[in-house]
């Protein structure tokens, strides 16, 4: 009795591990070859600019804001019309 749970325990141990060797070996030989060596890094992105509307003393006016760094693009408000 003392023997055969020894012998189904190593057996079932056995079985255990064997199947988290397959495991990992398939999870393995499913990748690329590339995709073991790619480094990710920083990714540039564009910045987001967006126009301003105004109207100042009847003139219709128009200035870009950068809104990934928060500052004027443009130095001062550019006329665009000379109604509102």
């Amino acid at each position: 009795m003392k023997k055969s749970k020894r012998v189904l325990t190593v057996l079932f141990s056995a079985a255990v591990a064997l199947s988290a060797f397959a495991g990992t070996a398939q999870a393995a030989a499913m990748e690329p070859p590339a995709a073991q060596s790619i480094q990710v890094g920083v990714q540039p992105h564009a910045d987001v600019i967006v126009t301003k509307y105004r109207a100042y003393q009847g003139k219709l006016q128009k200035r870009r804001w950068n809104e990934t760094r928060g500052y004027w693009v443009d130095p001062y408000w550019i006329t665009i019309g000379t109604q509102v």
